[in-house]
């Protein structure tokens, strides 16, 4: 990794180590962002960190799960010491599986309400700080199943309608300082992660009106968009080939 200069605009990607969040990370790198991955696994982190490095841009890995406030304050003096900002928060660390509601135990629901939504809160709340320096946008990425009745996945739904939620009430609260909070909530995408859930593509795919799943670039291309969207808040926007219309 080559040195940074003080003041660098820098973009915290969680989830960064796989999927959605190493696309987004790669994207803002590419826009001129040093990048700050966050995870739970060391070594995907440092994976993607050296592609970025490969293809020319800047990355630094910090092992965190985003349910620890304690690791996250951690990484806000690590960020004040490097770069002393953050002009981008991209949070697309989550998870979820699929097991109907009547066979949802305590620390079943738990696990996906802390991961989605807590987690999400813990990484905007221990970040404001250095976002209100320079007037940061975050970008919060939220699964499709918020929107409506999906069997199966109450627990990982009301987690994500929870981060909607969550992100118009901070678009609000935090406008004056300048940062900008909105939600991009991709439909099915190419991911190691849904692959391994679903198998064929196919299926999925023939559910949608554009008739293919999303490729993590093209997500990541709209986690841009919002990112350097200089008059656009407290938003979802919807990326899912027209889904959300059938």
């Amino acid at each position: 990794m080559t040195d940074v200069p003080d003041g660098s605009p820098t973009a915290v990607v969680t989830g960064g180590g796989s999927g959605i969040g190493a696309a987004c990370a790669a994207r803002l790198a590419e826009a001129g962002n040093m990048i700050v991955l966050v995870g739970r696994r060391p070594e995907p982190l440092a994976d993607v960190a050296e592609r970025i490095g490969d293809a020319g841009g800047v990355a630094r890995a910090f092992p965190a799960d985003i349910r620890d406030w304690d690791r996250l304050g951690e990484l806000r003096e690590a960020i004040d010491g490097w770069s002393g900002r953050v002009d981008v928060l991209v949070n697309t660390a989550g998870g979820q599986f699929h097991a109907p509601a009547e066979r949802l135990t305590p620390n079943a629901w738990r696990a996906v309400v802390d991961t989605n939504l807590t987690g999400t809160f813990f990484a905007c709340r221990q970040l404001y700080p250095l976002l209100a320096r320079c007037g940061g946008a975050i970008v919060n990425v939220v699964a499709s199943v918020w929107q409506r009745p999906f069997p199966g996945m109450a627990h990982s739904g009301a987690a994500r309608a929870g981060v909607v939620a969550l992100t118009r009430t901070l678009a609000l609260e935090w406008a004056d300082k300048g940062v900008r909070v909105n939600a991009l909530s991709p439909g099915f995408t190419d991911t190691p992660a849904f692959r391994s859930q679903v198998g064929d593509l196919s299926g999925p795919a023939a559910r949608v009106p554009l008739r293919r799943v999303a490729s993590a670039a093209e997500v990541a291309d709209a986690a841009l968009f919002l990112a350097r969207s200089t008059y656009t808040t407290g938003e979802v926007l919807t990326v899912d080939g027209g889904f959300q219309l059938m």
